[in-house]
């Protein structure tokens, strides 16, 4: 009996000192790239990420981050290098969603990866903005709490022309659903995802921008 339960406390240390492996670490690059915009720490960031990733195959948290970096710095890149940056992100984005496929978050890691793409090259969105919707839509419905969910769909909308169902006015409501959402949001823990606050305020000004050039006219 008492080597059984020297078994499991062994086992049980084990485990907690092999998830501290890759959890501080993941801990402080998220401060250290949400401290600042520019794209080489980003990129930097990204890669160590990638490495704790390869080394934690199964840890979906580790596939989700290094996605979300590379995604994230897609639109800090200098010209010509959004496109291949968001290459790097999809067998994360894509491995996080295959771990958790019914999680809201790796749901929304999708339409925003898919929006990324579009971003760095807008030909795409006549074949991908409908799947960042959908995925988007995927999302809200996992969890109707997610910010991020609404964000993305916001964003979609946003950018996709009236004549196809998009434009500001469209938009206008699920940016309103996002910005309560984030009022009230807070992350479970310190690694659970709490990005999207500034990209929300971003679009907010955006969107307002357009309405006070029209009163200007």
């Amino acid at each position: 009996m008492r080597l059984f339960t020297t078994l499991l406390l062994l086992t049980g240390f084990m485990a907690k000192a092999q998830s501290e492996d890759w959890q501080q670490p993941l801990k402080a690059e998220i401060r250290q790239l949400e401290a600042t915009s520019d794209f080489d720490t980003w990129q930097q960031g990204a890669e160590k990420l990638g490495k704790l990733a390869a080394a934690h195959p199964e840890e979906w948290l580790l596939q989700y981050y290094t996605g979300w970096a590379y995604t994230q710095s897609s639109f800090r890149a200098p010209k010509g290098q959004a496109d291949p940056t968001t290459e790097k992100a999809e067998p994360f984005v894509k491995k996080a969603l295959d771990l958790q496929p019914e999680n809201t978050e790796t749901l929304t890691l999708m339409a925003y990866w898919l929006s990324a793409r579009i971003n760095a090259n807008n030909s795409r969105g006549v074949t991908l903005g409908g799947d960042s919707r959908n995925y988007s839509d995927k999302a809200i419905a996992a969890d109707s709490a997610n910010p991020r969910a609404y964000l993305m769909k916001a964003l979609i909308i946003y950018h996709t022309p009236a004549l196809f169902g998009g434009g500001k006015k469209k938009a206008a409501p699920i940016a309103e659903e996002a910005g309560q959402r984030f009022a009230v949001f807070k992350p479970k823990d310190e690694l659970s995802p709490r990005w999207g606050k500034e990209i929300f305020h971003e679009l907010e000004e955006r969107m307002q921008g357009r309405e006070n050039e029209k009163e200007n006219k």
